[in-house]
C-alpha cells in the first residue's frame, strides 16, 4: 500500500454535540467536508439529508502516512473496548472516557506516529467495536423496552418491544443512545436516528 502524506480531520454535527466524523484525506479537508454533506448514500450524508444540517470542520492536522495516522487515531481504548461507533463511521462521544480530550490525543498521536516500517504491509485497520446482546441487556436493564428474539448486533437493526406493546426495529448502539420507545416519545430522538426506526407495530 502506497504512502501518501494528507490530513486526518473530525468534523462535528449540529444535531448532536457527542457526534463526531474522524477521516483521512490526500486532499483538502474542506473538499471532503463538502463531499460528506452530499454524499446522502454514505453514512455521513445520512444524518445532513435526515436533519438538513450540515457537518462542520472541527479539527484537522497534516500527516505523513494518512492511512497509517488513521490507524493509530482509532486503534486504541477505549474505541478497542466499548461500542462508540455507528457502522465503524460515526464515533459517539460521552462524558466518561470517550471526550473531546480523547479526540485532541488522536490527532497529537496522529501526527506524530509518521510512515509505516514495513510500507508494503497496510496498517491495522480500524478495530471493530464490541456490541453484543449481553451489552443491549445491561444498558436497557432500567428501561421499559424488551429486546425480542434475534436481536444482539449492534449494527443490524434488531427488534424492541414498550411496555405500551409497540414493536420497532433499530440497531443495538442507537437504542442505548436513545432508550426509549419511538412512537410514545418521538421527541427523545434526534432526527437522523428517529428516521432510522421501523416501527412495525
Amino acid at each position: 500500500m502506497a504512502v501518501n502524506s494528507g490530513f486526518i480531520y473530525v468534523l462535528t454535527h449540529p444535531s448532536d454535540p457527542y457526534l463526531i466524523k474522524v477521516g483521512m484525506t490526500t486532499r483538502s479537508p474542506n473538499v471532503r467536508l463538502q463531499e460528506h454533506n452530499t454524499q446522502f448514500d454514505k453514512v455521513a450524508g445520512k444524518v445532513v439529508e435526515a436533519t438538513g444540517q450540515e457537518w462542520i470542520l472541527k479539527e484537522f492536522c497534516a500527516v505523513e502516512d494518512t492511512y497509517n495516522a488513521e490507524s493509530a487515531f482509532f486503534h486504541r481504548s477505549p474505541l478497542t473496548e466499548l461500542p462508540y461507533m455507528l457502522g465503524n463511521e460515526l464515533v459517539i462521544l460521552d462524558d466518561g472516557e470517550m471526550n473531546w480530550d480523547w479526540v485532541a490525543e488522536g490527532l497529537e498521536i496522529a501526527k506524530t506516529v509518521g510512515v509505516r516500517k514495513d510500507v508494503p504491509q497496510p496498517p491495522i485497520p480500524k478495530p471493530k467495536p464490541k456490541r453484543g446482546a449481553k451489552w443491549i441487556e445491561a444498558e436497557l436493564r432500567d428501561s421499559d423496552l424488551m429486546p425480542l428474539k434475534g436481536y444482539g448486533n449492534g449494527i443490524t437493526k434488531v427488534s424492541f418491544k414498550c411496555s405500551q406493546s409497540h414493536i420497532f426495529r433499530i440497531a443495538g448502539c442507537n437504542i442505548v443512545r436513545f432508550p426509549f420507545c419511538p412512537v410514545c416519545e418521538p421527541e427523545r430522538f434526534d432526527a437522523y436516528t428517529l428516521k432510522s426506526v421501523e416501527v412495525c407495530e
